[in-house]
């Protein structure tokens, strides 16, 4: 997983990617639970992760409120956001259905 600045997301955005962000915080225990379960999969699609404190005002932008949270871009589309700690599992049945579908 690929740290991403806020710049790096609007060009990808505007270039109509498909990925992943993993918007979190150094501090957060859930969010260090989170990478672990990235670990686990393949997703088949980039997943970048975007500390909210690096620029808290895009983090609010986005409407990131608490972390983790996990934003599905499907070219350039936010299809779909998830607050909190998921499995593996369910990473990958969201990226099967949010993104490669």
């Amino acid at each position: 997983m690929n740290t991403i600045n806020s710049n790096e997301i609007i060009e990808k955005i505007k270039n109509n990617e498909s990925f992943i962000v993993k918007f979190y915080a150094t501090w957060c225990g859930p969010c260090k639970a989170l990478s672990e379960e990235f670990k686990k999969i393949d997703t088949k699609v980039p997943v970048y992760e975007f500390d909210v404190e690096s620029d808290v005002e895009f983090s609010k932008n986005m409407g990131v409120r608490s972390v983790p949270v996990l934003k599905f871009f499907k070219e350039g589309k936010n299809t779909q956001t998830k607050v909190g700690l998921i499995s593996g599992n369910e990473i990958s049945l969201m990226t099967e259905e949010y993104i490669i579908k």
